[in-house]
């Protein structure tokens, strides 16, 4: 079975390199373009990962992550953030709602790949 993730990132740049690089990875990836999206796709149960940009319209990733949080308590969907905000407060919060992974924007591809494939093999 192919891991599904799903790619939430109000940037269509952003959002077409990652699913080319996680495509050619070998993943099955879907795109979300806002949070409220995100949140749906997110919800559905269809996915092992989310890959979450914090600054996207209608939900901003850290509350598309706190409710994924409250849907998911006894088998928790895994959750990498990705954001240009390098912020204390933006850390504080992601560590907060329980992300799994945070990385920087704009995204090492090398350092994405070791995550992703570090949390698919828990």
């Amino acid at each position: 079975m192919s891991v599904r993730i799903l790619v939430a990132d109000d940037d269509p740049a952003s959002a077409e390199l990652l699913t080319y690089f996680l495509e050619a990875e070998g993943f099955s990836v879907s795109t979300a373009f806002d949070g409220n999206r995100a949140l749906e796709m997110g919800s559905s149960g269809d996915f092992q990962l989310v890959i979450l940009d914090v600054h996207m319209p209608m939900y901003d990733g850290i509350e598309v992550l706190q409710l994924l949080r409250k849907r998911y308590v006894l088998r928790p969907i895994k959750v990498i953030a990705l954001t240009g905000d390098l912020s204390d407060d933006v850390r504080r919060s992601l560590e907060g709602s329980g992300v799994d992974s945070f990385l920087a924007k704009p995204v090492d591809l090398a350092l994405l790949r070791e995550e992703v494939n570090r949390l698919m093999a828990v």
